[in-house]
């Protein structure tokens, strides 16, 4: 790994496959494009403050509400994903030709 590579904090976050950030801001834009209806709230309130008044933070309050369930799923399901897979259970070797490892042969002539 060459040293931009190390130090590039958009490509890498954590090392090993933890979280890779950039993954995980593809992911968090997907997820806001296919929970576009999330936002509906934000925007029925952003309508209602220009139109009857009402308080700017109710909009910002739902918007911010809704990003930090989407991204939270996000998170979560990064994070359940990166998990390894259970571990194999050891088989009994049930081979007789290979129980007692291989040997090589003697060939004394």
């Amino acid at each position: 790994m060459s040293v931009i590579e190390h130090f590039n904090f958009f490509n890498v976050l954590f090392v090993n496959g933890v979280i890779r950030l950039g993954t995980l801001f593809r992911s968090f834009m997907i997820n806001i494009l296919l929970d576009m209806w999330g936002a509906i709230p934000a925007v029925i309130l952003l309508v209602l403050h220009f139109f009857l008044g009402v308080p700017l933070w109710f909009f910002v309050m739902a918007l911010a509400g809704w990003l930090v369930i989407v991204g939270t799923m996000t998170v979560l399901m990064h994070l359940i994903t990166s998990q390894p897979d259970t571990p194999h259970k050891q088989k009994k070797n049930m081979n007789p030709y290979s129980k007692k490892g291989y040997e090589t042969p003697d060939i004394q002539r």
